[in-house]
């Protein structure tokens, strides 16, 4: 009885020692499960946070090399986006140190938000600016056409203007017509006067013209001088000169009138000095430094 009562107590104490190592076990088990869990749980989150970090990091990068890009060429389109530039360096440096600081990510992303918000308006803005330049690129193109148009016209009014003071200048001119020379032989002491046609007969060259009715010539003393050109082309003259487009030129003799506009009868007369010979003679009227008439004389 005895050994069975002793055996009997040693089965039960070593059942229990295996129930409290059992447990003891199931324990650590669960202990070691929940540990590898957290353990797991923690290394996901970590590794979420960091590519959440670095999708943060993209995002920011992307909008700070797109801003820098827009900078570089419009950035100085006004002093407003200037300032507008430097707010939107600013907050990329601020959102820079949250990443590198493992900030909240919330945080970082209303940062973010923001900063895109920024950048959206400064984009916005260049838009703005550029249309408000093309249309005053077509207002200034417009300008410039009426400008060439009333260029163009005031060129054509001038050139009008020219023309008409071209034409009055040329109308306020002398002019001699019904000009007539003969071959002239005195009779009676002088007193009469024969028409000859032979040039050895010849003592003086009688020219006549009339000056023609001209309001726009402005009245006062002028001065009328007669070249007369022999066949030889050989000037009939005193050794007297005038000017004439610029140039000094002989003339044979000259007359002093009073002009008021009305038209003036005129009779010259050329006294030979020079042998007259046979052949045609060409004869020109000059007043005011112009040609005003012309004609020819023959003689056998």
């Amino acid at each position: 009885m005895p050994e069975n009562t002793s055996t009997a107590g040693k089965g039960k104490t070593y059942k229990i020692v295996i129930g409290i190592e059992s447990a003891i076990i199931v324990i650590l088990l669960v202990l070691y499960i929940t540990s590898w869990n957290k353990a797991n749980t923690f290394v996901i989150e970590k590794e979420k946070a960091v590519s959440e970090r670095q999708v943060m990091q993209k995002q920011l990068d992307s909008l700070v090399r797109e801003h820098e890009k827009i900078a570089t060429e419009y950035g100085n389109m006004t002093k407003d986006l200037g300032r507008k530039d430097s707010l939107i360096q600013a907050q990329a440096g601020e959102i820079q140190k949250l990443i590198e600081s493992n900030a909240g990510k919330r945080q970082i992303q209303r940062k973010l938000d923001y900063l895109r918000g920024i950048t959206q308006d400064y984009v916005a803005q260049i838009d703005k600016l550029l249309k408000e330049n093309e249309n005053l690129k077509t207002e200034v193109k417009g300008m410039q056409v009426n400008i060439k148009e009333e260029q163009d016209k005031n060129s054509n009014l001038s050139k009008d203007k020219d023309a008409l003071s071209e034409k009055i200048t040329n109308a306020a001119v002398l002019q001699a017509y019904s000009m007539t020379a003969t071959g002239i032989r005195t009779k009676q002491g002088g007193a009469k006067e024969e028409v000859v046609e032979k040039a050895k007969r010849v003592e003086k060259i009688k020219i006549t013209f009339t000056l023609a009715k001209n309001p726009l010539v402005e009245s006062g003393t002028k001065m009328i001088y007669i070249r007369i050109a022999r066949p030889d082309n050989a000037i009939l003259n005193d050794g007297a000169s005038f000017d004439y487009e610029g140039k000094q030129i002989m003339y044979s003799l000259m007359k002093s009138c009073y002009y008021n506009g009305s038209s003036i009868n005129i009779v010259l007369y050329y006294e030979k000095t020079d042998r007259i010979v046979a052949g045609t003679y060409n004869i020109a009227a000059f007043c005011d430094g112009k040609e005003i008439g012309q004609c020819a004389l023959t003689l056998k």
